[in-house]
């Protein structure tokens, strides 16, 4: 779809039509669930940054989405999540789910991501994807690529369901990228042929995780060399990009 006609189709129908089933469920048990586990989960991350990269654990994370505007009704559709600590991959706490979106899934989007109306349809609400996912999380610094993309869409996504304001610590692994070889192409799959990791399906949010994951540990092991100890010095290296 044209996006003046998303635009167009978003003011005149869409935003109602969401604003709707969200008023709907603000007021069930999911709801208030949610909301502990987003105020538990950013408790959870005091101070974490200040502890050494080797024992800290980190959260890497893809979401798949029905389009790049959350602002302009897209949402998101499925989120994957692994875990990596000491350098190492957590295969055995993996972590995936689907989430029922209040609006029809492009066909595009279906096509790209597997997930079809069927799949959909029996899948959880926001609330509920979201409460699972930042129980996950907690006790953790969260890790996408580009983080920019994904941290944003969540934020909107979770203001928009009238929850609690997200502001998490976080790392983007395609700013570190970008800082360790500047001037090349740093985008996921480009960092996957760099360092010959195997490549599973793409746009597949768990798949896209891990492939995220075996690449950020080859970058976080980088800045180890150079001396960094801590998740707060990287962030200040990029303290332009955050809020």
């Amino acid at each position: 779809m044209p996006n003046d006609i998303k635009i167009l189709k978003y003011y005149l129908w869409d935003q109602y039509f969401l604003k709707y089933h969200i008023n709907k469920r603000i007021h069930l048990p999911e709801h208030n669930q949610a909301e502990t586990s987003i105020d538990e989960f950013l408790k959870s991350q005091s101070n974490l940054n200040k502890q050494d990269l080797s024992s800290t654990t980190f959260t890497i994370f893809d979401l798949e989405t029905t389009g790049f505007f959350p602002n302009m009704g897209d949402e998101i559709i499925s989120i994957g999540a692994i875990k990596v600590k000491n350098f190492q991959i957590l295969f055995d706490e993996a972590f995936y789910t689907i989430i029922k979106p209040v609006n029809k899934v492009p066909k595009t989007v279906q096509e790209l991501t597997g997930l079809e109306p069927e799949v959909l349809d029996k899948a959880h609400s926001f609330p509920i994807g979201m409460k699972k996912f930042i129980d996950y999380c907690k006790g953790s610094i969260l890790v996408a690529h580009p983080a920019t993309f994904d941290i944003d869409f969540l934020s909107t996504t979770i203001n928009k369901w009238q929850l609690p304001h997200f502001n998490p610590d976080f790392l983007d692994s395609h700013l570190l990228a970008n800082d360790i070889y500047s001037g090349e192409r740093n985008y996921l799959d480009d960092l996957i042929t760099k360092f010959q990791i195997t490549e599973r399906d793409r746009h597949h949010a768990l798949n896209d995780a891990v492939m995220t994951a075996e690449v950020f540990i080859r970058l976080l092991k980088h800045y180890q060399k150079k001396n960094v100890t801590n998740v707060k010095e990287l962030q200040q290296e990029f303290s332009n990009y955050r809020d």
